[in-house]
């Protein structure tokens, strides 16, 4: 049997098809895009003999970036043609961003079998149309929102986790158990993209905080993953704190867990990490996000097991904030309520059915 996966766009998409990737046994092959930097990010320990890219753009706006976007799609289903001709797999797996809809497209004109994973509660606007012609839908959450006819095609899977991820997380929990320290550790991420609004909201709600907390400093460390567009404001408003700071990380499960606090946006990789990890959580979700998903993600998945603040809530994260910072009561309960709900690695899930369908 040989797999194909395509995944392209975030962290969100690409992650989880690497989850998936490193634990084939059968052939196996990776197609993806060039056009953002993520891509480089996540695929950069994959063995180049099972890499192929594809460049293609979102067919969005109006005149001529949608017509640039229109012949971009064309050119990608012709070289999509190409590769999956050259590689003959059996089984096309699309994990989302744009790069899989001229891929899966091209893998059923092929007569291939082909699957989607969808991340989020919601399904995204790539996933509606490829759900029309796709074999079977893979799925995170048990009650994703989708169109009826994509629902009668859902296989409950969950959420795909990466060796490193899992493997971090235990280094993490490890150091942090060493370590002789009082101190809260708090981490901030905005995903692979970072989030500046994220950022900006932690950093004015510790500023408010200190004045309250005299020895804030004193009590707290802070990692924080800033994205490229807010790290010199971070690095500079946190100089003389104990914090690590930088634009982006690999190593998101180490950071994971040496904190006791994690602050995050709401997409679907983030929440199921945090939630394996356990780890009591502020999520800030993006606004304007499609269908709402990452409101959604943490409040079907983890209920009041945590911090839902929406962007424009700045009073109430400051709150909630420092409900967590002050009340280690309130982080034990989370916690608690946290132990009860299992997140296992979906990817074993996803090949498993393949295996079993044959």
């Amino acid at each position: 049997m040989r797999i194909c996966l395509v995944a392209g766009g975030t962290g969100g998409h690409i992650a989880p098809a690497v989850a998936v990737l490193e634990k084939i046994k059968e052939d196996k092959f990776f197609i993806t895009s060039k056009t953002r930097i993520s891509e480089k990010r996540f695929i950069k320990d994959l063995e180049e003999k099972n890499l192929e890219f594809i460049n293609v753009k979102p067919i969005v706006g109006k005149g001529l970036r949608s017509i640039s976007g229109f012949f971009s799609a064309v050119s990608a289903l012709q070289e999509s043609f190409r590769i999956l001709k050259k590689i003959n797999p059996d089984i096309v797996i699309g994990f989302g961003g744009y790069v899989s809809g001229p891929v899966c497209l091209a893998g059923r004109i092929l007569k291939k079998k082909v699957y989607i994973h969808e991340q989020n509660s919601v399904m995204g606007f790539t996933n509606k149309i490829l759900s029309l012609f796709c074999d079977k839908i893979f799925v995170s959450f048990d009650k994703t929102e989708a169109p009826s006819y994509a629902q009668r095609k859902f296989v409950y899977t969950g959420f795909p986790l990466r060796n490193k991820f899992k493997e971090d997380l235990e280094r993490g929990i490890d150091a942090k158990q060493s370590q002789n320290s009082y101190k809260i550790c708090v981490f901030v991420s905005g995903g692979s993209q970072g989030a500046v609004g994220l950022n900006k909201i932690f950093v004015e709600a510790i500023e408010r905080i200190e004045k309250n907390l005299n020895d804030l400093k004193s009590k707290l460390k802070i990692i924080h993953q800033t994205g490229d567009m807010f790290f010199e404001k971070a690095r500079d408003f946190f100089s003389s704190w104990d914090a690590n700071v930088f634009p982006f990380t690999d190593e998101f499960g180490f950071y994971l867990g040496l904190s006791d606090i994690a602050i995050a946006r709401g997409g679907a990789g983030t929440v199921f990490e945090i939630a394996y990890a356990r780890k009591p959580a502020l999520f800030v979700p993006l606004p304007r996000s499609a269908g709402n998903h990452q409101e959604k993600n943490p409040k079907y998945l983890l209920g009041d097991a945590c911090f839902i603040i929406r962007q424009n809530e700045k009073h109430k994260f400051e709150i909630n904030f420092y409900d967590l910072l002050t009340n280690e009561k309130l982080r034990q309960e989370l916690e608690s309520k946290l132990r009860n709900i299992q997140v296992e690695d979906g990817s074993f899930r996803i090949l498993g059915f393949i295996r079993e369908s044959g």
